[in-house]
Parts: C-alpha cells; sequence; structure tokens
C-alpha cells in the first residue's frame, strides 16, 4: 500500500534522525500522525533540524492539535495540516477542511450532537459530543457519550470550502479532564478544559495535571525535557506554579512524565468520576 510506519513512541532526541532519514528516503507525500509525534518532529525542525522532506499534507490525530502547535508543524514543513477527530469505537469521525478550523463530520455514516445542561450547546459554547454510527448494525450505538468535548458553532452559513456537511469546532479534550475553577478566576467559565491548562507549557511530554479528587489536583513537571523542551520549561515554570497553586493544584517536579494506559501522551489525567453534564449545570462551589 506504499505506507511506512514509525513507531511515534520511539521518537527520542536520540533517535530522532535515524527516523527523519527513513522518512526521508521514503519521500512521503502524505504524512499521519499523532499530534505529538508532528510537534516533535516539528520542534526538531525549528531548533536547526533538516528533514529533507516536505509532503503535500500532514494530518493530526490521537491528540489535541492547539492552534500553536499547527502553526509550528505548517512552518516547519511548508505544508498543510488536517485535523482528524476519531476514536477506537468510530474511526474517523470528522476533519477539518483547507479553508476553516472547523472539523466536518462525515454525515453520511454519523449523527454528532453537542449537548450543554442536557441542551443543544449554543455556538461557541463547549459541549460533550454524543455519536450516532449509522453503519454498526451488530452492536448499534445510539446517542453515544464517547467522553469528549468540542466548541460548537454557527452551521447557518456553509463552509466556505463549499462542503455541506454538518460541523464542530476546535475539540476539547475530555470531559473527566475538566477542572472546577475557584469563584474568582474565569468568569465566564464554571470548569477549565484540558486545551486550556496545556496552552502554556504546551508539552505533553514535559507537564502533567492530574486529578484524583474534585477539589485537588496535582502538577507535574518532567526535570529530563529535551534542551528545546526545558527552554519551553524554563520560561513557563513560574507562571505554571502560580497558576497551579491559585487553582488549587500541588506543584511536583519529576524525572519523567510517562505514557498513559493508552500509549498516548495527556496534558490532563482525571480518575474523578464525575458527570460534565451535572458539572456544567450545577454552579461550583467556592474552594476557598
Amino acid at each position: 500500500m506504499r505506507r511506512l510506519f514509525v513507531p511515534a513512541f520511539e521518537f527520542t532526541p536520540e533517535t530522532i534522525e535515524q527516523y527523519v532519514d527513513r522518512i526521508r528516503r521514503f519521500k512521503p507525500v502524505l504524512v499521519d500522525g499523532y499530534a505529538e509525534s508532528l510537534n516533535f518532529l516539528a520542534t526538531y525542525v525549528r531548533d536547526g533540524g533538516n528533514p529533507g522532506f516536505s509532503p503535500r499534507a500532514m494530518v493530526s490525530s490521537a491528540q489535541m492539535l492547539p492552534d500553536n502547535v499547527r502553526d509550528l508543524i505548517e512552518e516547519a514543513f511548508q505544508t498543510r495540516v488536517f485535523d482528524k477527530y476519531g476514536s477506537r469505537e468510530f474511526s474517523g469521525i470528522a476533519y477539518t477542511c483547507e479553508l476553516s478550523r472547523d472539523h466536518h463530520v462525515m454525515d453520511e455514516s454519523y449523527v454528532v450532537e453537542l449537548l450543554t445542561d442536557g441542551r443543544p450547546t449554543e455556538p461557541g459554547e463547549v459541549g460533550e459530543i454524543l455519536v450516532t454510527d449509522l453503519n454498526t448494525f451488530s452492536v448499534p450505538l445510539i446517542r453515544y457519550r464517547i467522553g469528549d468535548l468540542a466548541v460548537a458553532v454557527d452551521e447557518s452559513e456553509p463552509c466556505a470550502c463549499g462542503r455541506h456537511f454538518s460541523r464542530v469546532g476546535r475539540i476539547e479534550g475530555r470531559t473527566q479532564a475538566n477542572r472546577p475553577l475557584r469563584r474568582r478566576h474565569l468568569a465566564s467559565r464554571r470548569t477549565l478544559p484540558p486545551l486550556l491548562q496545556g496552552t502554556r507549557i504546551r508539552d505533553p511530554a514535559t507537564s502533567r495535571c492530574t486529578r484524583k479528587r474534585p477539589e485537588r489536583s496535582l502538577s507535574r513537571s518532567s526535570r529530563t525535557a529535551s534542551s528545546a523542551r526545558r527552554r519551553c520549561v524554563r520560561s513557563s515554570r513560574n507562571w505554571a506554579i502560580h497558576r497551579a497553586r491559585r487553582r488549587a493544584s500541588t506543584v511536583e517536579f519529576v524525572e519523567e512524565i510517562p505514557l498513559v494506559r493508552t500509549g498516548k501522551r495527556s496534558p490532563v489525567v482525571s480518575t474523578v468520576d464525575e458527570d460534565f453534564q451535572e458539572v456544567s449545570s450545577r454552579k461550583v462551589r467556592s474552594l476557598v
């Protein structure tokens, strides 16, 4: 099938040259990979590495793709990055196009809804994703609460690309990874989505917030990041410590941030059993 598979989780500062050389010799037209892996490649280029290849497009999947990471990848490889939203249960559910950062839902295969407080999510709000699969008959999944969050968009006008699929906006992460805020923080939000929690440090290989109790969380930062990542952590560390402690977090420095059970990296891990619809519909009490 003219495909080259590269083990994403073996990308390290010591092995990156070897894998970049394999990709260079393959001369790919399309590169499809985890957002974290593409970010790692782009950081390598930004810091002086020479990839020797520029595919026509790159497809990001598996993890959230912040705008700053997308911009870094596009600049490093002089190409376009398209984000894919999918899951183990459904495969590819929605994709960005060449003219918008909204995700076009594959309407011929899925019905996707966004709910907030048990009602349809308004444009600009964050809602919980519900998916109905139109093709799986052996185990029907109807209004399946997949556990992800996304921003609703105004669909009164079709996308400029001309595709008339329904759309969802930015993927915000997992419902359980949301953190209730104290009243005085971000008054417009009752919870803090995981995408916003990681925007300042930006790299899940160097930091992670773990939430085991509703009112407390633990932020860990790695001491052994690569040089580029250390610069990022140093520039953000004081800010991160200050913000984390204000948001009822304990800060701890460790030697390494391990992969989560699924083999991916995640900036936020939560074991708190909370219902997003209930959390978003009630007022979060003051934790002071």
